[in-house]
Formats: C-alpha cells, sequence, structure tokens
C-alpha cells in the first residue's frame, strides 16, 4: 500500500511541477516514484525512506548542471533584436551629416547611423540597436 501511496504521490507532484517550472517538485516526485518502485519489492521501510532522501539529493544538487545545458541552447532573437546581423537598404541619407539616415525595414522606417558616409540604395549591415536608431556599417 505504501508502494501505491508514494507512486501516487510522485505523479502528482510532477504534475504540479508541470505549472510551476522550479524543478523543486519535479525532483521530489521523481525521487517518490523510485522509492515506491523500491518499497514494491522490498518491503524496508529504511531502504525505501534512504533511497527516496538520496535521490531526491542527487536529483536537486543536478539541477544547477540540467539547468545550465536546458538554458545553454541557442536563444531566438525576437523583436527589434532580430535585426542585428541583417543587410538592409538606405533609403534616405541626411543633408547635414552623410553618415546618418534612414532606412525602410518591414515597411518600418528607422534612423541609422554609420560609422562611414553612406549613401542612397546602398546595402549596410545593422550592428546594433539603441533606442530607435540602428547603427550600421
Amino acid at each position: 500500500m505504501l508502494a501505491v501511496s508514494l507512486f501516487v504521490i510522485g505523479v502528482i507532484l510532477v504534475i504540479i511541477e508541470m505549472f510551476t517550472l522550479t524543478f523543486v517538485l519535479l525532483w521530489i516526485g521523481i525521487a517518490s516514484i523510485i522509492a515506491s518502485i523500491v518499497e514494491y519489492f522490498n518491503h524496508s521501510f529504511f531502504l525505501t525512506f534512504g533511497t527516496f532522501f538520496i535521490s531526491a539529493i542527487v536529483l536537486w544538487l543536478s539541477t544547477k548542471r540540467f539547468a545550465k545545458r536546458v538554458s545553454s541552447s541557442k536563444s531566438i532573437k525576437n523583436g527589434v533584436f532580430a535585426l542585428v546581423g541583417k543587410e538592409i537598404v538606405v533609403t534616405t541619407v541626411s543633408d547635414q551629416d552623410t553618415t546618418a539616415g534612414t532606412s525602410k525595414v518591414y515597411g518600418d522606417e528607422w534612423p541609422i547611423k554609420a560609422n562611414h558616409s553612406i549613401r542612397v540604395n546602398e546595402k549596410v549591415k545593422v550592428l546594433r540597436v539603441e533606442g530607435t536608431t540602428l547603427y550600421v556599417e
């Protein structure tokens, strides 16, 4: 009966973890499921408790390494930061400053600033975005 209870508690904790995303309940739930398997085959309370305790601690300590591996995956650039590295075409150049102008990107007009003189219809690459200005080369 203890094995079934531990298994049910473990499954419930894993389901709750899906809503919290902290990994704490996940590890306790998995440790509970492992302990239920040990209890099913060997009816020793001390062995079951020891298995639960050790597996919970080992899983919890491995969280940092696991989270680092999961978070080290490539992040998707979105919004204005997706423009960094893209080639755009200069639409207009300022009369007073030939290193400044505008470019139409996806239908929106963006102010651009370059480190050299730019010309209309020249292709330039976006280096960074600061505020609403695209810095290009």
